[in-house]
C-alpha cells in the first residue's frame, strides 16, 4: 500500500468530530458520555421546595398569599366526585322488609283457628255416633255422617265467637272425619234379638235397634282435615313472605326499583328479590295468586290420598279459611335503604383532577373556597414528604442516576446490536442519541418555567432527526426512552410519556425515506396528529372532553407540530456535518449532473463519465432489489472513477485510435498506473468535500482485486522471478456495505461485457455470474453482508440492465463507403 493510499484512507476520512471512537477518540468519547450523563440527570433533578406554604395559611377566609405548584400532582375534584357518588347512591334501590310480625301474626291467628276446629272433633264425633245409631238402614253411613256434621256446622256458625269462619256448608267440610274411620252399623230385628243381621242383608227384616259392628266404636280420624290446615298455612305463609303492597302507591313509585328482604327461604323465594314495585301483589292479586297456590297443593294431595274427585272440596274449604288473613305485609326499611346508599356513596374513588407544574392553586386576596382548600391542603400533604429537602433531592437525584444509567445502556446495546448498513456507525449512533437527550431534558427544563405541562417540548424533533441519520427502528426506540425521560422531569407524568412517545415513534416511522423537503412535513403533521389522539385518549380515560383542559393541551401540541415543522429542516444539515452522516437529501445535493467534478469528467474523459452515468442506473436498480440504498449506488456510481481525470488516456475507454501508452511501460508501472486512480479518486473527493459514502465507493470499488492482465504479462516478462502479488492489487479496503458490492459487480460487469458480440441476456446472466464467482472466491464480498439469495437478484438485474444498454441498431446501406461496418452500439 502506498504512502498516499494511506494519507487519503487515514488523514482525510471524513467522519465528523463526534464519530471517532478510536486513539485520544476514546478518552473524548467517555468524557462526552459523562458530560452527557450530568446534564441529564442535572435537567431532571428538580430543586429543593422553598417557601412551602404551612397550616396557618389556610386559615381564615381570605388567603393572605398566593399558593402556586411547584410540580405537577393530581388532586380531587369535590364537584365531580361528589356528583358520582350521588350518582352512585341513586342507583341504590329502596329497600323493603317482609314484616315478620305481621306474618307471624297471621299464621298464628290460622293456626289458632285450626287448633279451634280440632277442639270440636270430640263433640262432632259423638253427634255423628248419635246419628248413626237412630239412623235407618236405607241411609249410607256417610250420607248420615255428613248431615250429623252439617247440622253441628249450623249450630256453631249460630255462636257468635264462630262468626269470623267460613259459612256453614265450608265449615263441615273441616268437621268432616275421615269416611275409612266410621263406624259399620249392625241392625237388630225384633224376633231374634240375639240373632243380628248385617244392614246389608236386612230385606224384609223389621229393624228394632241399631248398634255398631265393635262396641265400642273407635275414635273416628280426620287425616284429610290436617292435609287442608296444612296445605292452607303453606299457601298462606308463601303469599305473605313474597311480600303483599298496599292498594295504592304514588304514580311515580309503580317503576321504583325495589328490594324486598326476607328472614327466611321459602320454596322459589330467596332471601332478596330486587323487583319493581308495582310488581308486587296488592292484596287482592295475593288472594288470587293464594287461590291458584291452594289449587296446586290441593290437587296434589288428593293425589297423594287416591281422592282426586276431593281436591275442589278442599281447595274451598282451606281457601275459605286463609282468604281473610291476606294482608299487606311489605314495608319499607329506610334506615336500610339510607345505609345502603352511604355505603355507594363511599365506594365511588375520588375522581381527580390535573393541577400542572405552575399553576395557582389560591389567589392571594381572593375567598377560599372548598375546592381550593382541598387542593392546597392536597399539595401540602405532597410537601410534607419533603421536611428534610436535602435528603428529598438527594433520594431523587439517585433515581435519576440510575434513570439516565439505563437509558443509555438501553440505547448504547441497541446501537451495537446486529448493526445494519446505515450511514451512522454505532459510535456516530450513540453519540447522536446523548446529544439529542441532552438537548430534550435542557430545553424541557427551561420550557417548565415558562409553560409547566410539558407539551410543548418537541420531543418529536429529536425522534425525526435520529430517524433520517441512524434509522425508524432505533428511533423508535430512542423515541420511547427519550419521551421517558421527559415524563420524569415533569413528575413522572404518564400522559405526556403517552403523548411524547407517540408523537416521536409516529415520526420516526413516517420518514423512514427522505427524498425531499415535504417529507420531513409529512412526518410532523403525522407526529402532530397522532400526539392529538393520544391527548384526546388520555384525557377522555381521566376526564371529559371538550373542556378547558383539552382544548389547552391540543392548543400546545399544534404548537409543538409548527416547531418541528420549522426544526427539522432547519437542523437537519448542522448534524449531518457535526456526526458526518450522509443522509438521502445530500445524495440528492451530490446526483446532480452539473457538479464540478463530474462536468470535468464529462469533459476530460467522456467515454469513462458515459460508462459512469450506465453504472448508476444499473447499481440503483440492483440495490433496491435487494433492499439497499439505490440512491447511494447511483451516486456514488457517477463519482467512482474520477481519479481517471488525472490521467485518461491510461485507461482504454478513452483511447481513441492513439498508441497504448502501457505497450512502452513495464507492467509494474502500468499497474501502478491503473489503480493510482482510485487514490487520486478518493484525494479528488475528500478536495471537494464530498461525503464519506462516495469516497468510501471510490475506495472499495475495486477492493483488493489483482490487475490480472499486468501481473500474468510480469509473470511472462520474468518467468523466473517470484512476481509479488500484492503490488498487482488495488489499495482497497475491500467492499464494506451492499452498495459498493454491487458497485464493484457493476463495474466489472460492464468492462468485460464490451468484448462481447450480440450477447443475448443468457449469456449475459452467465458472464455476470462469472464476475460474481471470481470476486467471491477473492473474498472479496466478506465484509459487506450480502447473501447468495441477493448476489442471485443482483446478478439477474444487472443482466437485464446491460441488454438494454447493449441493443443493437440496423445498419441502412449508405450510397458511399465512408461508413464501414453494418450496425453500432448504442
Amino acid at each position: 500500500m502506498t504512502s498516499d493510499h494511506k494519507n487519503v484512507t487515514s488523514n482525510g476520512s471524513k467522519r465528523g468530530p463526534l464519530a471517532s471512537s478510536t486513539g485520544k477518540g476514546r478518552i473524548l468519547q467517555w468524557l462526552a458520555v459523562i458530560g452527557a450523563f450530568i446534564v441529564c440527570v442535572a435537567a431532571l433533578t428538580r430543586e429543593p421546595a422553598r417557601d412551602m406554604p404551612v397550616q396557618a395559611d389556610l386559615d381564615g377566609r381570605i388567603s393572605n398569599r398566593e399558593i402556586r405548584s411547584m410540580f405537577y400532582f393530581e388532586a380531587e375534584d369535590l364537584h365531580r366526585t361528589q356528583e358520582a357518588r350521588e350518582q352512585e347512591a341513586a342507583q341504590v334501590p329502596d329497600y323493603y322488609r317482609i314484616d315478620s310480625v305481621a306474618v307471624s301474626h297471621k299464621l298464628q291467628l290460622l293456626e289458632n283457628r285450626i287448633a279451634q276446629l280440632q277442639a270440636e272433633r270430640e263433640t262432632v264425633a259423638k253427634s255423628i255416633f248419635e246419628a248413626l245409631r237412630a239412623s235407618a238402614p236405607d241411609l249410607t253411613t256417610d250420607a248420615v255422617a255428613a248431615k250429623a256434621v252439617s247440622a253441628y256446622a249450623t249450630t256453631l256458625k249460630e255462636d257468635p265467637e264462630w262468626e269470623s269462619f267460613p259459612e256453614s256448608d265450608l265449615l263441615a267440610l273441616w268437621l268432616t272425619p275421615d269416611s275409612q274411620s266410621l263406624p259399620t252399623r249392625v241392625f237388630t230385628s225384633s224376633d231374634d234379638v240375639t240373632s243380628g243381621v248385617d244392614e246389608n242383608n236386612s230385606e224384609g227384616v223389621v229393624l228394632t235397634e241399631t248398634r255398631f259392628a265393635t262396641e265400642p266404636p273407635d275414635a273416628l280420624t280426620f287425616i284429610k282435615s290436617d292435609v287442608m290446615g296444612e296445605i292452607a298455612a303453606e299457601a298462606l305463609e308463601y303469599v305473605l313472605v313474597k311480600g303483599i303492597r298496599p292498594e295504592t302507591i304514588p304514580a311515580n313509585y309503580g317503576t321504583r326499583r325495589i328490594v324486598i328482604m326476607r328472614d327466611r327461604v321459602l320454596a322459589d323465594l330467596s332471601l332478596t328479590t330486587e323487583t319493581a314495585l308495582g310488581d308486587v301483589a296488592t292484596v287482592a292479586a295475593a288472594r288470587e295468586e293464594l287461590s291458584a297456590r291452594l289449587t296446586e297443593t290441593a290437587q296434589r294431595a288428593a293425589r297423594d290420598m287416591a281422592a282426586t274427585d276431593r281436591w275442589a272440596r278442599m281447595h274451598d274449604a282451606a281457601f275459605a279459611l286463609t282468604r281473610p288473613l291476606v294482608t299487606v305485609s311489605l314495608e319499607e326499611d329506610t334506615v336500610y335503604t339510607a345505609g345502603a346508599r352511604a355505603r355507594a356513596y363511599e365506594s365511588v374513588d375520588p375522581v381527580m383532577k390535573e393541577i400542572e407544574a405552575g399553576e395557582i392553586i389560591q389567589d392571594r386576596g381572593r375567598r377560599w373556597t372548598r375546592q381550593s382548600r382541598s387542593d392546597a391542603e392536597t399539595y401540602m400533604n405532597i410537601l410534607a414528604y419533603e421536611e428534610r429537602p436535602l435528603r428529598r433531592t438527594f433520594n431523587t437525584m439517585l433515581a435519576h442516576i440510575i434513570l439516565v444509567f439505563l437509558v443509555f445502556l438501553g440505547i448504547y446495546k441497541r446501537m451495537h446490536f446486529r448493526q445494519t448498513n446505515t450511514q451512522a456507525s454505532p459510535t456516530a449512533a450513540f453519540n447522536l442519541a446523548l446529544l439529542l437527550l441532552c438537548c430534550i431534558l435542557v430545553i424541557g427544563r427551561i420550557i417548565s418555567y415558562f409553560e409547566p405541562t410539558g407539551y410543548l417540548l418537541p420531543v418529536a424533533v429529536a425522534g425525526i432527526l435520529y430517524a433520517i441519520l441512524v434509522g425508524p427502528q432505533r428511533a423508535a426506540l430512542f423515541g420511547a426512552l427519550a419521551a421517558a425521560l421527559v415524563s420524569a422531569q415533569y413528575q413522572y407524568n404518564w400522559r405526556l410519556l403517552l403523548v411524547a412517545g407517540a408523537m416521536t415513534i409516529a415520526g420516526a416511522f413516517t420518514v423512514y425515506r427522505v427524498r425531499k423537503r415535504s417529507d420531513m412535513t409529512a412526518a410532523a403533521l403525522v407526529a402532530t396528529l397522532v400526539g392529538m389522539l393520544a391527548a384526546c385518549a388520555a384525557i377522555l380515560a381521566t376526564d371529559t372532553m371538550f373542556g378547558e383542559l383539552f382544548f389547552r393541551r391540543i392548543f400546545l401540541i399544534t404548537l409543538n407540530g409548527a416547531l418541528c415543522l420549522l426544526a427539522v429542516p432547519g437542523l437537519l444539515p448542522w448534524v449531518e456535518k457535526l456526526f458526518g452522516v450522509t443522509t438521502d437529501m445530500q445524495l440528492l445535493e451530490y446526483s446532480d449532473l452539473n457538479n464540478d467534478l463530474l462536468r470535468k469528467l464529462a469533459i476530460t474523459a467522456p467515454a469513462t463519465y458515459a460508462h459512469s452515468l450506465l453504472l448508476g442506473q444499473i447499481a440503483e436498480d440492483a440495490a433496491e432489489a435487494i433492499g439497499a440504498n439505490g440512491l447511494l449506488a447511483r451516486v456514488s456510481a457517477y463519482y467512482h472513477d474520477i481519479g481517471k481525470c488525472k490521467n485518461p488516456e491510461s485507461f482504454a475507454e478513452n483511447q481513441t485510435g492513439k498508441k497504448n501508452i502501457h505497450d512502452s511501460l513495464k507492467p509494474i508501472d502500468s499497474a501502478r498506473m491503473i489503480r493510482q486512480h482510485v487514490v487520486e479518486g478518493a484525494r479528488e473527493a475528500q478536495e471537494h468535500k464530498l461525503p464519506q459514502p462516495i469516497i468510501d465507493g471510490i475506495l472499495e470499488h475495486h477492493g483488493t482485486c489483482k490487475i490480472s492482465f499486468f501481473y500474468e504479462q510480469a509473470q511472462e516478462q520474468n518467468p523466473e522471478e517470484d512476481i509479488p502479488e500484492t503490488e498487482y492489487r488495488y489499495p482497497g479496503p475491500k467492499p464494506q456495505r451492499p452498495e459498493t458490492a454491487i458497485l464493484m459487480i457493476c463495474d466489472a460487469s460492464e468492462s468485460g461485457a464490451r468484448s462481447l458480440e450480440n450477447p443475448t441476456l443468457e449469456d449475459l446472466r452467465k458472464f455476470v455470474g462469472k464476475i460474481i464467482r471470481a470476486r467471491s472466491d477473492d473474498d472479496q464480498f466478506e465484509d459487506c453482508n450480502l447473501t447468495l439469495r441477493q448476489l442471485t437478484q443482483i446478478r439477474d438485474v444487472v443482466a437485464r440492465g446491460l441488454v438494454n444498454a447493449m441493443h443493437t441498431r440496423i445498419a441502412y446501406p449508405q450510397k458511399n463507403n465512408a461508413s464501414k461496418g453494418g450496425e453500432s452500439k448504442s
